[in-house]
């Protein structure tokens, strides 16, 4: 098979694709695992505290957080995401407002948690260290960030080709595969201490939240797939998940 060249993303390119695709709110990760997501969360993240959702997109986490009880800020550097979460959320009395990186900086914030959820996938070297600078600023001294991202993924599995120019690009902009010794060597090296990390299947919970069928069908098929972990626990699990704080660089990852 002839090789291929991997596309290399513009920030002008990023923005173009994920300005599109959040018109689309249903094809993002945490739209049909946002329960999940919060539910397996949650106890990482104080009770009535100020939540930061970075690169909320369109807002999937968003309603859950609320829902919950927490003040929660969006961050995004998708406008259309930025508006489509304002519209939706903007007279909630415990939103906090969405902002682009910039922005947020500037108004001072600090948040008692920050979820990265989905987001350092899609980040190259330069843009993942401003990423972490950025969520330092942002930070109090006990805050938590979790980061959630695929576990050991095959980046080629999802490759295709742009005909335009002939270079192959993943199909969800990813350009970086993570595993736990990845995440936890990555953060350690720029003073962020793991308090925690861990491998799951976001897919795997059998609480399905909905008001059409085919719920049924989805709750069985969640059963199969959790009772192939129960028969087989050493089964490969396709999320990760990283609890860190910043400036910690002495919290002993387990």
């Amino acid at each position: 098979m002839k090789d291929y060249d991997l596309l290399v993303w513009t920030p002008e390119m990023v923005k173009n694709f994920w300005d599109y695709e959040a018109n689309f709110p249903k094809n993002f990760f945490t739209h049909s695992r946002r329960y999940e997501i919060i539910r397996q969360i949650k106890h990482y993240l104080p009770p009535n505290c100020s939540v930061l959702d970075y690169g909320c997109g369109p807002g999937n986490l968003i309603g859950p957080l609320l829902d919950a009880g927490f003040n929660v800020a969006g961050l995004d550097t998708s406008s259309s995401a930025r508006d489509l979460v304002s519209a939706k959320y903007g007279d909630h009395e415990h939103f906090l407002g969405a902002y682009d990186q910039n922005k947020v900086i500037t108004t001072g914030l600090k948040f008692d948690a920050i979820i990265v959820a989905e987001v350092i996938e899609h980040l190259y070297d330069d843009q993942l260290n401003s990423l972490l600078e950025t969520l330092g600023k942002l930070s109090n001294s006990g805050t938590h960030i979790v980061f959630t991202t695929p576990n050991e993924e095959d980046l080629a599995e999802s490759y295709i080709l742009c005909p335009v120019s002939g270079k192959l690009f993943h199909r969800w902009q990813h350009v970086r595969s993570w595993s736990e010794t990845t995440i936890k060597s990555f953060l350690t090296a720029r003073q962020f201490g793991t308090t925690r990390t861990f491998t799951t299947d976001f897919d795997a919970s059998l609480i399905i939240r909905g008001k059409h069928n085919p719920l049924r069908a989805r709750w069985w098929k969640r059963l199969r797939k959790k009772m192939r972990y129960l028969t087989r626990p050493n089964r490969k699990r396709p999320h990760l998940v990283a609890v860190a704080q910043p400036n910690s660089p002495d919290i002993p990852a387990n």
